[in-house]
Order: structure tokens, then sequence, then C-alpha cells
């Protein structure tokens, strides 16, 4: 039975982990776009899931210090 919990405890930190980067990900993108409706939904996203996981360190502040480094021409 601990297995199964344990299991579970870890299924869930990696959905968490890769709904963090996938987020990071869109935002990396929209800057590259200058998508500013994406830039907005992804900030949303990143407060609200700060706001369920306020013991997580925050999403927003990392999305906050993304850089973009521009594609060679």
């Amino acid at each position: 039975m601990p297995l199964t919990l344990i299991t579970s405890d870890l299924d869930a930190y990696e959905a968490a982990q890769a709904y963090r980067r996938d987020l990071q990900t869109r935002y990396a993108y929209a800057i590259e776009q200058w998508d500013g409706l994406e830039l907005a939904r992804v900030e949303a996203l990143a407060s609200d899931y700060d706001q369920r996981h306020p013991d997580e360190p925050s999403l927003a502040a990392e999305l906050a210090r993304t850089t973009v480094t521009p594609a060679a021409a």
C-alpha cells in the first residue's frame, strides 16, 4: 500500500513539473513571437498555479526572469 502512495505522489510531482516546463516554453515562444495575448494567458495560468501551490517556488517569478536569445539570422 505505501508503494502505491509514493508512486501516486511521484506521478503528481512529475505532472506538476511538466506543467511548469510547458508554461515556461509557451512564455518564451510568446516573447519570441511578440504575442501579447498568449503572454497574458500564460501569466494568468502561472498566477493560478502559484495560488494552488503556495509551497513551491513562484512560477510567475520564474517567468519574469525568462530571457529569449534571438535566433541567428
